[in-house]
């Protein structure tokens, strides 16, 4: 009775531990929600620009080889957005993960 009784406390003192931490003291710490979100409101303010532009080379305020000029420029910086998100969100292996944390104790 007495290993239940101190395995339960020992439990509640680790959730209660875990329930103080806000945000680690890593310099490396990003918020990946606030990221994706930032992310994905580039890449839509992207396409409305590109609706845009193609919308404007439909009624004649921009000729074709400028508009396309426009539009190639901004598929151009969506790729790019694209890629820093994908490094933000890059998946580590086991052995590159304790190569971090060995770097971060030292």
């Amino acid at each position: 009775m007495k290993k239940i009784t101190l395995s339960v406390a020992a439990l509640a003192i680790a959730i209660s531990s875990y329930g103080q931490c806000d945000i680690p003291s890593d310099p490396n710490y990003v918020d990946y929600n606030l990221a994706l979100k930032q992310f994905k409101a580039v890449e839509y303010q992207l396409l409305d620009l590109i609706d845009a532009v193609r919308m404007d080379m439909y009624y004649g305020h921009f000729d074709q080889a400028k508009g396309m000029y426009y539009i190639n420029e901004m598929v151009k910086l969506q790729s790019r957005n694209r890629d820093l998100m994908a490094d933000t969100y890059k998946a580590f292996s086991i052995g590159e993960n304790m190569t971090r944390i060995d770097n971060n104790l030292r």
